[in-house]
């Protein structure tokens, strides 16, 4: 052999022949005379012909000696030539029967994905899979804090197929593993334990976030290769892990908010021991000082734990009813990523929607003002208090609504009628709505049918914002 089968190492090593070629270049035509169809298919032709091991029906990892699953995934290039992750990492099929039987320890998750080597590929429209370029390996073992994040991810997914519940699950309950649809559109829904329910067919997957961290790190490696066996990545961490093994993630978060709830934003700065500012964007960074629990992180949205789960932290304002003083945006509308993606779930809408959020309410007290000095001035305001603080999943109710909002968005590019004339708009009470988000009229960006064109947002309506809160008061 030109590796040793019962050495994850030297698969790892050997792997890295690939990179730069497709499986063609390195095969020869025997690839394109025997070539393997259906989903995962190029994994499968790796290890047949580039790595002539005889595939089987066994249960467990591909490379059965070493204990090590080999995944293929997929990348793509953005308009600004920089690499972008296409999808989740798809890992086992979840039998709804099958895991009501298992621990964490015993499933076939963690049988098969505890250590993986991973190949990540450029994914070209219209190419066969056997001429698809290797562009990065990674030897990749889960760590042990990123184990205890995903265990009880595990068990929360767990959890609601024992109560029966198995159609309510998104991929929105957990931080790094999620439960991922499979199937095609009119696929039948599948039975589940405890329940007359149909619920859709899932898989355990490794969340869109989670693999943009992995290429965040092989990509800056000259040699476009990795091993993470013993080496340290260099990432904000806010918890460690002993301490989740006292308490789950989102519990540790919260309860470093716990005693500044009541507190307007001079007295956070004060316990804090931090400099008032006059910035547009306070609140938000008092808040992360808060969650980050005074480690210098900057911004918690880019903390490990936040970059690989795909948390967003949004801090709001709200007046006495719980109206937010303006609606919630998130990021610019990328116009060729739309173009190019014709599968809702596989969306960059779809991952932010469905991903969990992190509320950080500061709620206005009647005609109160505070005052503090900023550059030699006092400056006076209205008097916001921290109020509540609570992790939120979109309803799947909500997310098909926003199917229709990205729709929407879909046709207008693709049909070259990028405008506010033709986007959902907030006076439509829709939820959520497109709006402008730029320096002034003259920022522009490309438009995929040649041009410029002007950049529009993603936005979330106040009044759902509004709901959405509320939905929190009655809990």
């Amino acid at each position: 052999m030109k590796y040793d089968k019962t050495n994850p190492a030297s698969i790892f090593s050997y792997s890295i022949n690939l990179l730069d070629h497709s499986l063609h270049d390195v095969c020869g035509d025997i690839v394109t005379d025997n070539s393997i169809k259906g989903k995962g298919s190029l994994g499968q032709m790796v290890e047949k012909f580039y790595y002539e091991y005889e595939l089987n029906s066994y249960r467990g990892p591909d490379f059965k000696e070493a204990e090590l699953e080999l995944k293929c995934t997929p990348l793509l290039k953005n308009k600004d030539d920089e690499w972008r992750i296409k999808e989740r990492l798809v890992c086992t099929m979840i039998d709804y029967f099958e895991i009501v039987k298992e621990s964490f320890e015993s499933s076939h998750f963690y049988e098969k994905c505890k250590l993986m080597l991973i190949l990540f590929y450029l994914h070209v429209y219209g190419d066969e899979i056997y001429d698809y370029k290797f562009i990065f390996s990674v030897l990749w073992k889960l760590p042990e804090k990123d184990l205890l994040i995903i265990k009880h991810d595990y068990e929360t997914i767990l959890n609601k197929v024992l109560a029966g519940k198995a159609h309510e699950i998104s991929e929105g309950d957990t931080e790094y593993l999620g439960a991922c649809r499979k199937g095609h559109k009119g696929d039948s829904p599948q039975k589940q334990p405890y329940s007359e329910e149909l619920a859709p067919k899932r898989a355990f997957s490794l969340k869109p976030a989670y693999m943009r961290t992995i290429l965040e790190i092989v990509k800056n490696k000259p040699e476009h290769y990795f091993c993470n066996f013993d080496v340290a990545v260099d990432m904000q961490q806010l918890v460690s892990s002993e301490d989740l093994t006292k308490k789950s993630f989102e519990e540790i978060i919260l309860d470093r908010f716990a005693s500044f709830k009541g507190k307007d934003y001079v007295e956070i700065c004060d316990i804090l021991e931090i400099e008032t500012t006059k910035a547009k964007n306070k609140y938000a960074l008092i808040a992360s000082k808060i969650g980050a629990d005074d480690i210098k992180a900057g911004n918690i949205n880019e903390s490990e734990e936040f970059r690989k789960s795909g948390i967003t932290m949004k801090t709001v304002r709200v007046k006495n009813n719980d109206k937010p003083k303006e609606s919630t945006s998130f990021q610019n509308i990328d116009y060729f990523e739309i173009m190019n993606n014709d599968e809702w779930f596989d969306s960059e809408l779809y991952e932010i929607f469905s991903n969990r959020f992190l509320f950080v309410i500061f709620k206005k007290i009647d005609d109160r003002k505070i005052s503090y000095v900023f550059d030699g001035t006092t400056i006076e305001e209205d008097k916001f208090i921290l109020d509540k603080v609570f992790f939120w999943t979109m309803p799947q109710s909500d997310l098909k609504v926003a199917e229709s909002y990205w729709e929407n968005i879909r046709d207008c590019v693709l049909n070259n009628t990028i405008s506010l004339d033709n986007f959902w708009r907030i006076g439509d009470d829709k939820k959520f709505h497109v709006r402008p988000k730029a320096v002034n009229s003259d920022d522009k960006t490309e438009n995929p049918h040649g041009g410029k064109v002007s950049k529009y947002c993603y936005w979330f309506n106040a009044n759902y914002v509004q709901s959405i809160i509320k939905s929190q008061n009655e809990k």
